[in-house]
């Protein structure tokens, strides 16, 4: 089995908004685990966000640790762990509180990797345009 058979695909660490806003820029679906080192239900669910990344290796999945990047939970009001935020195209589409079995992560990235942007986009494009 050659070595790249073995690499596992692991989240990404962010630890500022401005890490944050890199990611956002060059990476169309992102999806961000808010985690704390105290936090003991996110602990368990560590290793599952971890195992349903490697299943998706368009989307980039990040975690975040709010003591570490305190201006990105705080920018987005993140005052409970574990949080899981999707990011489409520079657009926040959701925001889940809780952990869960992988079963119910595949669901929520298999529906956010779904939506269709088309009336999101037009949304944005319309109140950016200039007559606005």
């Amino acid at each position: 089995m050659s070595a790249e058979a073995n690499m596992v695909i692991t989240p990404v660490t962010i630890e500022s908004q401005a890490q944050f806003n890199q990611r956002v820029t060059t990476h169309d679906f992102l999806i961000v685990l808010f985690t704390a080192k105290w936090c003991d239900p996110c602990q368990p669910f560590a290793p599952v966000f971890a195992e349903v990344a490697a299943q998706y290796p368009h989307a980039v999945f990040a975690t975040a640790d709010i003591d570490l990047a305190a201006d990105l939970a705080a920018n987005f009001r993140v005052t409970k762990v574990p949080a899981l935020m999707a990011i489409r195209e520079r657009v926040v589409i959701d925001m889940v509180n809780g952990a869960m079995h992988a079963h119910e992560l595949n669901h929520h990235v298999q529906m956010w990797q779904t939506l269709d942007m088309t009336t999101i986009t037009a949304h944005f494009n319309q109140r950016s345009s200039p007559e606005h």
